[in-house]
């Protein structure tokens, strides 16, 4: 089994996100877990591995959704029964005040 890079968080309440990528349609979706080196997000939308994709998660109790950008890293393409499927995505600055403001954020939300 692989070692993790970054203890994971999951969200006491829903982090919803918003995911771009110009060559796909935007997608919604929610955060099923989140950590320093990236995110687990269930979306109806696809995204091949290797995309990079803007994120614009709402986190609880925040009026503007938090911009972060990464690349898809892994997909489980099987689906649930509303459609969805889990991401992963790598956070692709891994520094700097965005950086440290997203950190912030999921720490509350644990």
């Amino acid at each position: 089994m692989r070692e993790r890079n970054a203890v994971r968080v999951i969200p006491r309440s829903a982090v919803t996100v918003a995911l771009e990528n110009p060559a796909y349609p935007m997608a919604y979706g929610v955060v099923a877990n989140i950590s320093d080196v990236g995110a687990c997000v269930w979306t109806t939308g696809t995204f091949a591995v290797g995309e990079s994709v803007v994120l614009r998660l709402s986190f609880p109790r925040e009026i503007q959704p938090l911009q972060a950008a990464g690349r898809v890293v892994w997909e489980d393409s099987r689906r649930d029964d509303k459609g969805a499927l889990r991401l992963g995505v790598q956070w692709s600055h891994a520094t700097g005040p965005a950086h440290a403001r997203l950190k912030e954020m999921f720490a509350a939300t644990s």
